[in-house]
């Protein structure tokens, strides 16, 4: 009788490590599975924003390849906007590069409020500086030269035009943005390839 016991529970023993060993494969089968469907996901996703596409559009990596020409290592990357925050000089600059059809460089930079936006010599320096950091050549110097026409715009902002230096280079000058927001002069840079 005791040794059909032994038996019996040996067995039960057994049975049991199997079915959890069973159950664990289970588990990183299907681990593995989600991660392959996840990766095909990414993967198809790519080739459909990269397929119709004249220039690259993934944001992330061209941005980071301009902040590595520049000697920006430290930055933070926002997924949701597509864009990398860097503090620069005391002010926080937001910035990004790339595109599908336009080819576009931007900066915004959010500093403090400055009375007297449009005018002041402090102000346009800052932006001149930022303007000749991230190399965009036709507003570097032009700034402080003060060789650039002022608009201002319905919405309170004011827009700094440039003339185009070389109109065959097939680079297209946003000008130069300046608003207030929450209490900061929001300054915006930009300028694309078309």
């Amino acid at each position: 009788m005791r040794q059909t016991i032994y038996y019996l529970l040996l067995f039960i023993i057994t049975l049991s490590c199997t079915e959890k060993k069973t159950q664990s494969n289970n588990n990183k089968i299907n681990k593995n599975s989600k991660s392959d469907t996840v990766s095909k996901v990414e993967e198809s996703s790519k080739e459909k924003s990269n397929s119709d596409c004249i220039f690259d559009d993934n944001y992330k990596v061209v941005t980071k390849e301009w902040l590595d020409e520049l000697g920006i290592k430290k930055y933070v990357w926002d997924p949701k906007n597509n864009r990398a925050i860097v503090a620069y000089n005391g002010d926080t600059l937001t910035l990004y590069q790339g595109g599908c059809y336009h080819f576009v460089s931007s900066v915004e930079i959010s500093t403090a409020l400055y009375p007297n936006k449009e005018t002041d010599s402090t102000l346009l320096k800052k932006i001149n500086d930022v303007a000749c950091k991230f190399k965009f050549d036709n507003y570097c110097q032009k700034l402080v030269e003060g060789k650039f026409k002022r608009v201002d715009n319905d919405d309170a902002s004011v827009l700094l035009e440039f003339e185009d230096d070389d109109p065959e280079d097939n680079i297209i000058y946003g000008g130069i943005q300046i608003l207030e927001k929450e209490k900061k002069t929001i300054v915006k840079i930009t300028e694309y390839y078309n």
